[in-house]
């Protein structure tokens, strides 16, 4: 763990941001990445499709959080160009995990849904996640857990400050 004799707020940022990537990359590593044959559980093939990257796992909540997104509005919140939109969409389409609909008013808007495998799919991906998570934090001292959970309210705060 970095130590830090003084508040210098160059160094945290550049411990945050290479560490918070770093521990989701771990988390996200401990999630199966294919299903075996001996494996017939359909959700794990699922997740074992789903998580091919974080992008479409993100596409995905976000369409599950507004329960529909034009192509344009996925762009927007991914901060990403619309053909890749259009990219991420088709092969989430194809694994089953979403939807597009046309606007019943504006029939050149496609809407893009979940479907009930995405929406169970992203489901079982977080439950794995979190499961992840605790085990990791299972290996930290009662002192390390109290240090963490003192500097959650910090990071909230951070998310939250306007820059």
């Amino acid at each position: 763990m970095a130590e830090y004799s003084s508040l210098d707020e160059s160094d945290i940022a550049d411990d945050l941001l290479d560490l918070i990537p770093r521990l989701l990359r771990e988390i996200r590593a401990d999630i199966p990445r294919e299903a075996s044959a001996e494996q017939v559980i359909p959700e794990l093939r699922d997740i074992s499709e789903l998580r091919a990257t974080t992008g479409q796992i993100r596409l995905l909540r976000i369409v599950i959080t507004h329960h529909r997104c034009t192509m344009q509005e996925l762009a927007e919140q991914l901060d990403v160009a619309a053909p890749t939109v259009t990219a991420m969409v088709k092969r989430l389409l194809s694994q089953g995990f979403v939807e597009r609909l046309r606007d019943e008013q504006d029939w050149r808007v496609v809407r893009v849904l979940p479907t009930e495998r995405g929406q169970r799919a992203l489901t079982l991906y977080d439950q794995f996640r979190r499961a992840n998570l605790r085990r990791r934090l299972a290996q930290l001292s009662q002192e390390e857990l109290a240090l963490l959970r003192l500097a959650l309210p910090v990071l909230h705060h951070i998310v939250e400050v306007e820059p």
